[in-house]
């Protein structure tokens, strides 16, 4: 406690100190008004706390990926490693998330030229398909805007790419780091007198990983053609990627005070190949209008093996014949396409200067679902080996379809010399159809089904600057997300899921509906200090939740009545000294539940059975209004300085503070140990993580670069799930760790489990500019 305390006050006074300083001009933003290119708006007409990131940004911080960069750099995100792989992270925001994992709420939307990337199956993202070489530039858009489409619940991160007209010539990186990480990097650019250009890009990553049984092997390739005339732009990109991830997820607690490098059953490894193809467009149709659009295709395909405890071996003796062992093997194999088009207007409307556009777009997609369950044996390094028995009831062959069209529309009007109106809107109808393989004709048990959501999300913003130098702004909007295949498939308290694992034909789930409202002051364009402050409140109705069971892994998806996520957030930039850019971003988060529930709590001490003096085996517990939402935390704070010496020389330091949060099975937050049935404190501590770098250009062309990652070497976790352990502390299987209760019943030990963060790691790398 008094070290963490330590950590919050000199964050907090290198904040006071860096707010002090005389800074320089910060460079003015212009952010897109919608997915696709087209108009844009300076950031002070924007009513909203937009953050933006050039590629010159990524690369300086050194960052492994976007993730990591998003973490460093960017106010109000924070990740949880829950498969323990540094390239399937949850990535959150204000309390909304984009996940790799199905089973996460999902509630942010990912944008890369125009094309949405979460998935059709669960909305999940992929963050390894994501091509960090690419990148020109990241804008993160706050809120529930209804322009970013279904699925912006708490905002939507656009990325576009690079291409030759501005990053024209070659460029080779090779780097090495602790872990057996090796990465190599390439990119070359060009364009012609007649406005041809290209742009091809390529990465290679691998690692042994720090912890047990943890490679990683990703394989990315971007290339671009375009031509732009005077007054239009044809692009047709296209990337590929294939992947291959091991992250062992979760991590028991004592299992993780003997070795923080071990796991708690292997292998988890996941297989993703992916193919998009992207063609845009943009003319200008005389003065005052354009038209802009892109159409797309892409495949996915994902395969799935994990090796896992037989949750049916608990609480049973050990010569009950039951196997303790368990391989589930999935493959989701995905299609979509769709098409995007906008017809911008800039010029006067209704008497007032406006920027506006209105849009259509669909998207159609085609996804296939199977998987299976091998029973196995634990071996003594807890791996599984499987002894070919698959019982049929574990079979799932699924085929989903979904068909989404949408129209939209957005003006800003220009009310006076410094104030802006914007309104906007989007309206999506939504069908899904899901058809069970085997079995089939939607009787019991059947998980055929059809669903329609349709919904009309409206947005109303206003900026203006109520004295110079300063630009306030306050807006109210709202978003929706559909329930996907796998949520619907996913319902039942009595047929929980070991996700993707499990199935069960249920009633259908209601449209998760969003409510932003925001507002906040910053300095205007233009102004010498470059800061904002601002307050946001998001209420989620009918909110989507994954509530955990009481076997570890498992849970189910319900509507939960209501949810709320507010805060307020701070920014400072500065420039104190020539060469030395500062800044420090603090969010103040409160995510709770706002309305009555009861959810299964077998893994937390306070359930109802436990109360009752049954301490061990299933239970309830209740959620009241204003028990906070597990995995989110109250406070945090970034602080960050980049320091060029002279031409040659550059530094780099980030801070990254956040305090602790409840575990996922304590939603009630009224777990306590008690050292004997119930072990761990049911939450994440709070912690703090230094990075730096260091950069060295000898000539021309040539730059070395290092940085060490973790510096003090902290061990910390980024998230926490309760849940009933099958092992002793020395690893050994138990699964029948107390005698029968008075009922019959053998109690289980619950325990917490972690996500570890990496330990303190040295890279070095050589890049060759030509």
């Amino acid at each position: 406690m008094h070290r963490n305390g330590r950590c919050w006050a000199l964050l907090a006074l290198a904040t006071a100190s860096a707010a002090n300083a005389q800074i320089q001009l910060e460079r003015v933003e212009v952010v897109g008004m919608s997915p696709v290119a087209g108009l844009g708006l300076p950031r002070d007409q924007i009513a909203a706390n937009v953050q933006t990131a050039r590629a010159a940004d990524i690369e300086r911080s050194q960052a492994a990926d976007l993730t990591s960069f998003m973490n460093r750099r960017l106010g109000s995100v924070y990740l949880n490693e829950m498969q323990g792989n540094p390239l399937q992270p949850d990535v959150n925001f204000r309390g909304y998330t984009a996940s790799p994992l199905l089973g996460s709420q999902q509630g942010l939307s990912l944008y890369v030229d125009g094309v949405r990337l979460n998935q059709p199956f669960g909305d999940v993202v992929s963050w390894d398909l994501v091509p960090k070489v690419a990148i020109a530039s990241v804008t993160l858009n706050p809120g529930s805007n209804p322009l970013f489409g279904l699925n912006t619940l708490g905002g939507a991160l656009s990325v576009q790419t690079k291409d030759g007209l501005k990053n024209a010539g070659s460029a080779l990186q090779l780097q090495a780091g602790a872990f057996g990480r090796r990465t190599a990097e390439f990119e070359h650019g060009g364009s012609t007198d007649e406005g041809g250009h290209w742009f091809v890009a390529g990465n290679k990553f691998r690692e042994d990983g720090w912890r047990v049984d943890s490679p990683s092997d990703v394989n990315q390739l971007f290339g671009k053609l375009g031509h732009r005339g005077a007054d239009s732009e044809l692009t047709l990109s296209a990337a590929l990627a294939s992947t291959d991830l091991n992250g062992n997820g979760l991590q028991e607690q004592r299992l993780l005070a003997r070795d923080r490098a071990s796991v708690y059953t292997r292998p988890d490894n996941t297989k993703n190949r992916a193919a998009l193809v992207n063609l845009a467009l943009s003319q200008a149709l005389g003065e005052h209008w354009t038209l802009a659009g892109n159409a797309y295709a892409r495949a996915i395909l994902s395969r799935s093996f994990n090796g896992d405890l037989n949750d049916d071996a608990l609480g049973q003796p050990g010569d009950a014949g039951i196997p303790n062992g368990v391989i589930h093997r999935s493959r989701t194999q995905q299609r979509n396409a769709g098409f995007n088009a906008q017809l911008g207007y800039d010029g006067p409307l209704l008497g007032l200067a406006s920027k506006s556009l209105l849009g259509a777009a669909a998207d159609f997609s085609a996804s296939h679902f199977t998987q299976d369950a091998e029973l196995g044996d634990l071996n003594p390094d807890r791996s599984v080996s499987g002894s070919g028995e698959m019982p049929a009831d574990s079979r799932v062959d699924l085929l989903g379809r979904t068909r989404t069209l949408s129209l939209f529309a957005s003006s800003v009007l220009t009310l006076g010399p410094a104030t802006h109106l914007s309104l906007s809107g989007r309206y999506n109808d939504s069908r899904l159809r899901n058809r069970d393989a085997i079995n089939p004709g939607g009787g019991p048990g059947s998980l055929d089904g059809r669903q329609r959501f349709s919904r009309f999300n409206p947005a109303i913003g206003l900026s203006f600057d109520p004295v110079a130098g300063v630009n306030a702004w306050a807006g109210i909007g709202q978003g929706s997300r559909d329930p996907s295949s796998v949520e619907l498939g996913c319902a039942d308290p009595a047929n929980p899921c070991r996700l993707p694992n499990a199935f069960a034909g249920d009633p259908p789930l209601k449209q998760v509906v969003t409510t932003t409202v925001e507002a906040g002051l910053r300095s205007a364009a233009g102004a010498p200090l470059a800061w904002n402050l601002g307050l946001f409140r998001s209420d989620n109705r009918d909110d989507l939740l994954f509530v955990a069971d009481d076997a570890a892994g498992f849970g189910y998806f319900k509507n939960f009545g209501r949810t709320r996520r507010q805060g307020i957030e701070l920014g400072l930039s500065v420039q104190p000294a020539r060469g030395l850019t500062a800044g420090a971003n603090l969010t103040l988060l409160d995510a709770s539940y706002r309305s009555a529930e009861t959810v299964n709590g077998a893994s937390n001490s306070s359930n109802d059975t436990a109360s009752a003096g049954r301490p061990g085996v299933d239970g309830n517990i209740a959620i009241r209004p204003g028990d906070r939402i597990p995995l989110v935390p109250r406070r945090m704070l970034k602080l960050y300085a980049d320091l060029d010496l002279g031409e040659a020389w550059s530094l780099g330091a980030d801070a990254i503070a956040t305090s602790g949060a409840p575990a996922r099975g304590n939603e009630n937050g009224q777990h306590r140990p008690d050292g004997v049935y119930y072990l761990g404190p049911g939450r994440s501590a709070g912690h703090a993580v230094l990075n730096v770098t260091a950069a060295w250009k000898p000539a021309k062309g040539i730059k070395l670069f290092a940085q060490v990652a973790n510096l003090l070497d902290r061990a910390y976790s980024t998230a926490a799930q309760l849940g009933p352990t099958g092992f002793d502390a020395a690893g050994n299987f138990q699964g029948q760790p107390f005698p029968a209760n008075a009922n019959g019943d053998h109690p289980l030990r619950h325990a917490t489990f972690f996500a570890p963060g990496a330990p303190r790691s040295v890279s070095v790398g050589l890049k060759l500019g030509f």
